[in-house]
Order: C-alpha cells, then sequence, then structure tokens
C-alpha cells in the first residue's frame, strides 16, 4: 500500500457524535499544538447559521486511538474552534449573533430553536480525514504542515478576522469604494493586499472621533467599542468623502508631495476635519490653502536636508512640523504638534512674529528621542 494511503481516509461524523464523545470524556480538543480558542460569539453565531443552512463547512483533521483495554480518544487535530462553537451552542452558552445570521435565528439559544432545527444541528455532517497513528512529534509536523502556507497574520488581518461589527464594515466600505485610497499613492500593492490600507483608514476615523492616539495603542480597544453599534457610521463616510475630495483638488498630484507620507497624510487629514463643515472650499480659499501646503511641504522637505543646528532661523511652524515628523512621528504628542503647526500656517493669516508662539514652545517641548524609538514604518 502506497504509503500516502495512511491519510487519504476520510469519513463523515455528526454534531450527535461529537457531543457524545465530549460528553463521554473520549473527545481531546485541547492538543498541545493548536492555537488557543479565540474565535467571537458573532463568528460562533456565523456557523451555526452555516450549519442550520445545511451549507458545507471546510474538514476537520482527527485521530482515533484506543487502549488494550478498549478506551477511546479522538483528538482534533485541526479544527478545534469549529467544534467548540457547535458544543457551546448545544450546551446553552452564547445566542446567535451578527448581521450574517438569518434574522429569525437572531437572539435564539439552542433551547430557542424548534425541534425540527435541533434536530438540523445535531445531524449535520462533518467531513473527517483521519490521520494513522503516530508519535505527537509526527502530529505536530504534520499540523504545521496544514498552516505552513498561511502567511503569519498582521494586527488588522488579525482584526479582519476578529471583527465583524458596523465600525470594521465602515472601514472596508471606505477602503475598497472610494477609488482615492487606490490612487492617491499613500499605500503600495503589498499595503492593500495586506489590509494595511485599512488600518490606516481606521487609525484616522478613530481620530477624527475621539481626538489623535498614541501610534496604534488603542485600536482594538475601539474596535471593541464599535463591534456592536456604531452610530456615527453614516457622519464617517460623508466626512471621509468630503475631506478625500477636497484633498483632490488641493493636491491634485498627491503622490509626488511629501502629503503622501502617512504620517503627513494623517496630518492633513485631521487638520481638514476640524473645518468639515466648510468643506468644499471655496474657489479662492481652495487656491489660497493649495498653494500654502505645496509651500510648507516643500520647506520641509528643504529644513530635513539641513542639520538640526541650522533650524533655530527658519519659521517655528516649519521647525516644530519638522522635529514632530521626523522622530517618532505616531507618537501622540508629535501628531497633536503636526497638526498645531499646520493649522497655523493653513488657516491663520497673521501669526505673531515676537516673543515664544504656541507653535514655538511646542518645538521646544519635543525632545530628542532614540533610534530606537522611531517608528516602525514610513507613516
Amino acid at each position: 500500500m502506497d504509503q500516502t494511503d495512511n491519510f487519504l481516509h476520510t469519513t463523515h461524523r455528526t454534531v450527535s457524535w461529537f457531543r457524545k464523545s465530549f460528553l463521554s470524556n473520549e473527545l481531546v480538543l485541547a492538543a498541545p499544538f493548536q492555537r488557543n480558542p479565540v474565535w467571537t460569539n458573532i463568528q460562533k453565531s456565523y456557523l451555526i447559521d452555516t450549519i442550520l443552512n445545511g451549507l458545507p463547512i471546510p474538514e476537520l483533521y482527527m485521530q482515533d486511538l484506543g487502549d488494550e483495554q478498549g478506551a477511546e480518544r479522538h483528538i482534533v487535530v485541526d479544527g478545534q474552534q469549529r467544534i467548540r462553537a457547535i458544543l457551546e451552542f448545544v450546551q446553552g452558552e452564547y445566542a446567535l449573533e451578527g448581521e450574517e445570521v438569518l434574522r429569525k435565528w437572531q437572539g435564539l439559544r439552542f433551547d430557542d430553536m424548534s425541534p425540527d432545527e435541533k434536530k438540523d444541528i445535531f445531524s449535520y455532517k462533518f467531513v473527517v480525514r483521519i490521520l494513522p497513528a503516530m508519535e505527537e512529534d509526527g502530529v505536530r509536523k504534520i499540523f504545521s504542515r496544514l498552516n505552513r502556507n498561511v502567511v503569519a497574520l498582521n494586527e488588522q488581518e488579525l482584526r479582519n478576522a476578529t471583527y465583524w461589527g458596523p465600525f470594521i464594515k465602515t472601514v472596508q466600505k471606505i477602503a475598497d469604494e472610494d477609488q482615492f485610497w487606490s490612487e492617491s499613492g499613500i499605500f503600495s500593492a503589498a499595503d492593500h493586499r495586506r489590509m494595511l490600507d485599512h488600518e490606516f483608514i481606521s487609525e484616522i476615523a478613530i481620530a477624527y472621533l475621539n481626538g489623535a492616539q498614541n501610534k496604534k495603542d488603542k485600536l482594538d480597544t475601539y474596535y471593541q467599542l464599535y463591534e456592536k453599534s456604531f452610530e456615527r457610521k453614516e457622519e464617517i463616510e460623508s466626512t471621509f468623502r468630503s475631506i478625500t475630495g477636497e484633498i483632490s483638488h488641493l493636491l491634485p498630484k498627491l503622490s509626488a508631495t511629501r502629503w503622501k507620507k502617512k504620517s503627513d497624510f494623517y496630518t492633513l487629514f485631521l487638520c481638514l476635519s476640524e473645518r468639515a463643515a466648510d468643506l468644499p472650499f471655496a474657489s479662492d480659499v481652495r487656491t489660497t490653502v493649495s498653494a500654502k501646503l505645496q509651500e510648507f511641504g516643500a520647506r520641509v522637505d528643504r529644513i530635513l536636508r539641513l542639520e538640526e543646528a541650522d533650524w533655530e532661523r527658519q519659521d517655528p511652524n516649519v521647525v516644530a512640523y519638522a522635529r514632530a515628523v521626523s522622530r517618532a512621528a505616531s507618537d501622540r504628542g508629535n501628531r497633536i504638534a503636526r497638526a498645531t503647526a499646520l493649522s497655523n500656517v493653513l488657516f491663520t493669516d497673521n501669526q505673531m512674529q515676537t516673543g515664544q508662539t504656541e507653535v514655538e514652545a511646542a518645538a521646544d517641548a519635543i525632545a530628542p528621542t532614540t533610534d530606537a524609538e522611531a517608528p516602525l514604518h514610513n507613516e
């Protein structure tokens, strides 16, 4: 027999079989090489909805082991989260929720189901691939091989797998439906593939709603906060359309300017969001703001090419911005300093020329940082 025949045997097992095996302590769901269970109730609910609709679920990998006394152990090598989700539902541990679940089932627990629906759940058949008896090291290698072609998920890809609520759907809609984000030059093809555009849009949306944040420290906190309810969905969508539309007029060649860099775009977006009620700008205002933006960006570029000792005689707004963008650019304090400097330039006609201005004080307050504190990516 070809050695591969040992891995080709498949069978079907019902939810009822898994429940009986679990209650008799014959089912092993916590194999040491598996990930900890991390599914949310919304993800679990979607699986139950799939079962109730009779739709297919990817096959499971298991081992069936027995000893000389006839005792059996059924080890789930791959698929433990699916089985846990079903068993927890049957045991009444959660109610079905989420927009992906049919409305007639939303809010129901297993005991609330009709007799026919309960039968449908218990009789649902999984395709199970049975692995031969082998040492744990061999099982680990198989488990690793099953997952080897899966690229390690970054933080935003993990959020995409964890959150299904109205906030993440709003972010996805903005990223996928507005051509601005694919044409602006802010993101590389790799950024789009790894959902880093979604992550950045999340950052500026949260900054618009709650003020500038420190790096990405609280992204998950806000994703959790807005998972079940996000009442400002329409406001965010409308504001993003207005601001990206205005930026397209102010900087028609955005990709050729420093404002395509994530740190700079973050600042520009927040400055314009403070004046969202005035958008779109009148023609004369737009012409003025566009010229100021391009001139200020060029001046920041020039000062960054100088030694810092030569910055003293430069415009304090340029100095403050340059300091705040050249080190630890995603720190909250530096984000605020940049926004202050840019707002002064774009929207203040008569800046103080004597004494220490607010932006000079901000520039002086930005202490030098070490290379280790620099941002990990070019924002």
